[in-house]
């Protein structure tokens, strides 16, 4: 499967509110999704997932994602399973904001 690449839904992050924390500022940007799964949805060496695998966040948010610190689960594997399912809701958020923008449509 060829990877998805859409500066037009990676864009739509400007001006946006955090999908995590909600704060608004210009530090908002569509970040790629780096959980468990992520080698599932287009990651590899160099490259990141998909393009539709993002969520809108503010660089705290991203920071934390990045750096496995958003999970408070008592062991690294339940944190890692942990902060993967709140970076895809995050993702889900995102793509529901774009739908509703129509940037993203559904046929």
């Amino acid at each position: 499967m060829e990877t998805i690449r859409n500066k037009k839904l990676l864009a739509a992050a400007n001006g946006q509110r955090c999908v995590n924390c909600g704060v608004k500022d210009d530090t908002v940007v569509a970040a790629h999704y780096q959980g468990i799964r992520a080698y599932l949805l287009g990651k590899g060496k160099g490259t990141k997932p998909h393009d539709l695998c993002v969520a809108d966040l503010c660089t705290a948010c991203h920071r934390k994602f990045d750096n496995y610190e958003i999970s408070t689960m008592s062991t690294k594997y339940l944190r890692q399973i942990d902060q993967s399912e709140q970076f895809l809701y995050c993702i889900m958020q995102t793509l529901i904001r774009r739908h509703e923008a129509g940037i993203l449509d559904v046929k």
